[in-house]
């Protein structure tokens, strides 16, 4: 297996990321009332009694913060890339991000959705991801609260399964 390392690999996965996260020097709240600083963020117990909300945040912790953060979620995205057997680079940004905004037991919110993405089965995962109902039009939470970042993951889908497609 190639775990993209080079430096245009990162440069973009950091540029996606920050794109979607926003950038902020300073402890905010986030959508759902935590505790946030940097690109996207969350605040553990202990850095809340360091950096309390309206605090000043440092480059360097930021870059820090980002660098744990995107490590983990980069970690995670190959760990799931293996058991799905997809490599692409713009699949990987994609999935990169959603365990980043997710967190990386992600596949646990939408157990259906991986099971289809395990399957090969990519119109299935678009809906589990898009849909709560699909019958009623309800779309999910998730696509509610970012749909930008739900697009950007159904995207990278619809690609692989074009790639699939392609070799068959």
């Amino acid at each position: 297996m190639i775990i993209p390392t080079d430096i245009s690999f990162r440069q973009k996965l950091y540029d996606h990321i920050k794109l979607r996260e926003g950038y902020k020097n300073v402890v905010y709240l986030d959508t759902l009332g935590k505790p946030t600083g940097g690109i996207g963020h969350l605040l553990s117990s202990s850095e809340r009694k360091t950096f309390p909300l309206g605090c000043i945040i440092k480059e360097s912790i930021i870059k820090e913060w980002y660098d744990k953060d995107i490590q983990k979620s980069l970690d995670a995205c190959n760990e799931q890339c293996k058991i799905l057997n997809v490599f692409d680079t713009e699949f990987k940004i994609a999935l990169t991000s959603v365990n980043f905004q997710l967190g990386t037991k992600w596949y646990r919110k939408f157990p259906s959705a991986w099971k289809a993405l395990c399957h090969k089965e990519y119109d299935k995962a678009i809906d589990e991801v898009l849909y709560a109902n699909k019958e009623e039009k309800r779309y999910s939470k998730w696509y509610k609260q970012t749909p930008v970042r739900v697009k950007d993951f159904i995207t990278a889908i619809e690609n692989i399964k074009g790639e699939q497609n392609a070799t068959r």
